[in-house]
């Protein structure tokens, strides 16, 4: 029996849509399942062309590997459905589809008849079908009614097929059951193909919701800027709002609005950036001072890429970040080498003029050049005070490397007020006299009665000498001190000032008094030898620990003026 024209027309055109769509999509899919689902409609189509070849040369060779390919079908539309369902396929079916391979094989070895050697092929067929409904009804994560409408489906072909098979055999083949099946094959493939499709934008919906909530919880700033057709961020991170105070609504609303992130000498190269006329292959990197909303400045570093259509840029994507916690500790590093640096010089300066004196005058005292008990006498009072010098130096490096690692360390205590400010002037009034200065102090008992201040008495003790011995040093004999010791004016602080009757500090050096090693321009009164450069910026140290200020005031030719002050302990 020969097939109508239509029919094999028919047949021939599901062969070649089910190999070559399936090829399509199996070979670009990243799911199992279809690739499985591919390849039983290679075997169906292997069917086909055994049905042809039965039609044209009628025989049971045909006809057993027609039914053998259609149990490969069913079986891995089976394989397909388990793989969908995220589980492992039992190796049971294997086994069985070998078995019934065997059987064939053996059918058509010995010229059994041929409903005896497809009969149990076609129940194992209406068995594995059975299961395919079942995983799909217990296992497959979608929707009722495409559940229904699988189930529906690949019942009506597992079941359908076996049987028109033996229709075929015990009746004789008609073209209307011929097209029955064909029409049933393509049911079952459209609805695979609407599968397939489901899944696919089940998968891109998801990756969607990933990218955002990935995007939408990320520190850093996610854009994209469309060039084409017209200027415009399409999307912008909401962590844009967190890191420059400006909302993404504003964003969208303005296709300039970036020019508010930066100064005005930017605005240049970030509208090179957003027109994507880089010249930079790929990704590149670009790093803006940004202005936050509330005026503060940032540092912001656009990683950004120019996306092209045909040679022409239509688009700007990249995402912004936040490094100014970067730039900042590259730029504490680079201060801290400069300083150390600094330091190495400093301590190779200052103890190189202290020792070359007390080593020479030693060598003198040892060859006999000094010879007089008088010039011995000042040649030991210079090494002295060489020495002390040296002490007084290496005390300070010690005390300010302490300081700056947070090694050093405080004993607060609670103390009237009046009694550290009597304490303060007991304890240095002989220095001052002893310098040759006039003495005029002021305890204001009235304001500090019962105020109490929680200090280390040790440390301030040390300010105090600090700013004494600073003033001494630029004050010249016959002058004069005035140490004052009450509140500041909103009676908050205790305060402590100390003027002194010398030259002053030069206008150029006023700013940098506190700062480490500076000794400012050299005056003629100086006096008992030189400073650390250090005493000063202890004294800062120790007054911020205490939560306190400390600053100097010097009218150029009217001496200098130095206070600190410290919170008064408030219970």
């Amino acid at each position: 029996m020969y097939l109508p024209t239509f029919i094999v027309a028919f047949v021939i055109l599901t062969m070649l849509m089910s190999m070559v769509y399936f090829y399509l999509f199996a070979k670009g899919s990243q799911g199992a399942f279809i690739r499985y689902w591919g390849l039983s409609w290679v075997f169906y189509s292997f069917s086909l062309l055994f049905l042809f070849l039965d039609q044209h040369d009628p025989n049971f060779f045909f006809i057993s590997l027609r039914k053998v390919f259609d149990m490969l079908n069913i079986s891995f539309l089976l394989f397909g459905s388990y793989s969908f369902a995220h589980i492992r396929i039992p190796t049971f079916w294997l086994r069985f589809s070998l078995y019934m391979l065997l059987w064939v094989a053996i059918g058509v070895i010995y010229r059994l008849d041929s409903l005896s050697t497809l009969l149990p092929i076609t129940v194992y067929q209406l068995f594995i079908t059975a299961t395919l409904c079942y995983i799909i009804l217990r296992h497959w994560k979608v929707p009722v009614f495409e559940k229904v409408l699988s189930i529906a489906v690949f019942f009506l072909w597992g079941f359908g097929k076996p049987v028109l098979t033996i229709m075929e055999i015990q009746f004789g083949a008609e073209a209307s059951i011929y097209l029955m099946e064909i029409i049933f094959s393509n049911i079952l493939n459209f609805c695979i193909f609407v599968i397939y499709l489901q899944q696919a934008r089940s998968q891109i919906d998801m990756a969607d919701r990933l990218y955002r909530i990935i995007a939408e919880n990320a520190t850093d700033v996610v854009f994209y800027y469309a060039l084409k057709p017209q200027r415009a961020f399409t999307y912008i991170t909401p962590s844009v709002e967190a890191m420059t105070g400006y909302s993404p609504a504003e964003f969208y609303s303005d296709p300039e609005f970036y020019l508010q992130l930066v100064p005005a000498n930017q605005f240049d190269e970030i509208k090179l950036l957003f027109k994507g006329e880089e010249s930079h292959q790929g990704s590149y990197t670009k790093l803006f001072r940004l202005i936050h909303k509330n005026s503060s400045m940032i540092w912001g570093e656009f990683n950004v890429s120019t996306i092209f259509e045909n040679g022409e840029p239509v688009a700007v994507e990249g995402f912004i970040r936040d490094i100014t916690t970067m730039k900042d500790a590259e730029s504490e590093l680079l201060t801290s080498r400069q300083s150390r640096e600094l330091l190495l010089s400093y301590i190779s300066h200052e103890l190189k003029t202290p020792v070359t004196s007390i080593v020479g005058y030693v060598n003198a005292l040892k060859d006999g050049t000094i010879k007089e008990s008088k010039d011995v006498e000042g040649a030991v009072d210079i090494i002295f005070s060489k020495a002390q010098t040296l002490e007084r130096l290496i005390n300070d490096l010690f005390q300010l490397s302490k300081l700056e690692t947070n090694q050093f360390s405080f004993r607060f205590l609670r103390m009237d007020a009046i009694e550290l400010s009597k304490s303060l002037i007991n304890k240095h009034m002989l220095d001052i006299r002893t310098a040759d200065l006039k003495l005029e102090y002021k305890i204001n008992t009235r304001s500090l009665h019962q105020v109490f201040l929680i200090v280390d008495l040790e440390r301030i003790e040390q300010v105090f000498s600090n700013i004494i011995f600073n003033a001494i040093r630029h004050t010249p004999p016959g002058g004069k001190l005035l140490i004052k010791f009450g509140l500041d004016s909103d009676k908050s602080s205790y305060s402590v000032s100390v003027a002194d009757s010398g030259m002053g500090i030069n206008e150029i050096d006023l700013p940098h008094i506190f700062e480490r090693f500076y000794k400012g321009t050299a005056s003629p009164q100086s006096r008992l030898g030189a400073s650390s450069g250090l005493g000063l910026t202890i004294s800062k140290e120790i007054i911020t620990a205490h939560n306190g200020t400390i600053f100097v005031k010097s009218p150029p030719g009217k001496g200098s003026v130095f206070t600190f002050t410290i919170p008064v302990y408030k219970d």
